[in-house]
């Protein structure tokens, strides 16, 4: 299992610093600037690229115009991505709220949300299973993919294998979780299996305050078992596909977190590379 990393303005150094050979690249710059110049510094640096953020490609969002740009983004994005030698890009599976992962919206928990979303990406997945690329799903629970039901009934909707969904465990969460994620964690790795498309490992924790406040937290804080996660991942995770320690705040905490997921890595008897 090949192991890669998201540390803000940290990935690059810490990446090198701990031998995390994978690192994330985003899509409007692999556009803007081209295969070559998006690779140069990483190649510079012995690193590959693991993921290609599309974040900002929400087939649901309510900001049209932006929409518009965002899909014309990936439209050019697509045909490059296969020159980069990672086949994944990270895209959004549908929120009326422009924010993508910021707020929600009540529309997205229905069935007319996933047509919606299963129509804005037939031409991308045409394009896509075109140049052997895979449009990956950033799955969340304020957004349409927001169960693995729902993305197994997209997927149904938009008959496509290019479509895939990253095990992103802790999108899923929701208050009973941060007590005991571990029928979660089983739940997710064994419906979504056969459908990965990268894997995420972020942590997220429960803070003090009225009503309920999950946020973004080190994966020290978190409740998840990972070795438990990456036991049931590894028989299904592609050989090309990578686990990505992302939403890494700083070095320190880079390094802590590293140590945590290779120490639960050694544990469920999987080798990261």
């Amino acid at each position: 299992m090949r192991l890669g990393l998201e540390a803000g303005k940290h990935t690059l150094d810490l990446a090198v610093e701990e031998g995390v050979k994978g690192v994330p690249i985003s899509a409007d710059k692999l556009v803007a600037d081209g295969v070559e110049a998006t690779l140069a510094t990483l190649r510079e640096r012995g690193l590959e690229p693991c993921q290609i953020g599309a974040f900002g490609y929400n087939p649901l969002s309510t900001d049209t115009e932006r929409q518009t740009a965002q899909a014309k983004m990936l439209e050019q994005a697509i045909p490059l991505a296969a020159e980069t030698g990672c086949p994944y890009i990270v895209i959004c599976g549908g929120n009326y709220h422009p924010s993508g992962y910021g707020a929600g919206d009540v529309r997205n928990f229905t069935p007319e949300a996933l047509d919606a979303v299963a129509r804005a990406l037939e031409p991308m997945l045409d394009l896509a299973e075109s140049n052997d690329v895979r449009l990956s799903i950033e799955p969340y629970v304020k957004t349409a993919i927001c169960s693995p039901e729902a993305f197994l009934a997209l997927k149904e909707k938009a008959g496509s294998d290019a479509l895939r969904v990253n095990l992103d465990v802790t999108s899923f969460y929701g208050l009973d979780e941060m007590w005991d994620p571990s029928e979660k964690v089983e739940e997710v790795c064994t419906k979504l299996a056969g459908h990965y498309g990268l894997g995420h490992i972020k942590g997220i924790a429960l803070a003090e305050g009225f009503h309920i406040h999950i946020g973004l937290a080190p994966i020290a804080e978190d409740p998840t078992d990972w070795a438990q996660m990456l036991k049931l991942a590894a028989p299904h995770l592609p050989e090309d596909s990578w686990m990505v320690l992302e939403h890494v705040m700083s070095g320190e905490e880079g390094r802590g977190s590293l140590k945590r997921v290779r120490e639960a890595a050694g544990k469920a008897g999987v080798v990261l590379e």
